[in-house]
């Protein structure tokens, strides 16, 4: 048996922006914490922020909107292990729930969350399904809840 070892190389954020592998970073507030995320470059979607809501959308090319939704989501479970191991904690629970499902309009609402201690950090999203009227929308509604407040 033979064993190959492969040696990922990492660039520095700067050259990853002028190799054009990340197109733009974002920041987004999210209950007084400021979550940073780097979008990668595609030319067939476009990814904006307006409010702290953020939106991914394109052309008919739907499959590329949900790997940007999937590296956005993986950028926000690394940041939220960050600031976890800061705060002295850890995570407790990841989960990636289904809210509602609209099947004539074609429009999906979850809610991806991360539980750290008594707080609940994450984002509802809507996928709204590209049907031939309407091209693919991502639309991305960050949220922290502390679950020591609630009743």
């Amino acid at each position: 048996m033979s064993v190959q070892i492969i040696e990922k190389k990492w660039l520095p954020l700067e050259e990853l922006k002028r190799e054009k592998v990340i197109g733009k970073s974002l920041e987004v507030p999210i209950g007084g914490v400021t979550f940073t995320f780097e979008v990668p470059e595609n030319p067939m979607v476009y990814v904006s922020e307006t409010e702290g809501v953020l939106y991914v959308n394109g052309s008919a090319y739907w499959e590329s909107e949900l790997y940007i939704l999937e590296d956005l989501k993986t950028e926000f479970l690394e940041q939220v292990e960050e600031l976890a191991h800061v705060l002295g904690d850890s995570i407790s629970k990841v989960s990636d729930e289904l809210v509602s499902l609209d099947r004539d309009k074609e429009v999906e609402r979850r809610n991806f969350h991360i539980r750290v201690n008594n707080m609940d950090v994450g984002f509802y999203y809507d996928l709204f399904r590209p049907n031939g009227l309407r091209n693919g929308l991502i639309r991305i509604i960050p949220y922290l809840k502390n679950k020591g407040l609630e009743h």
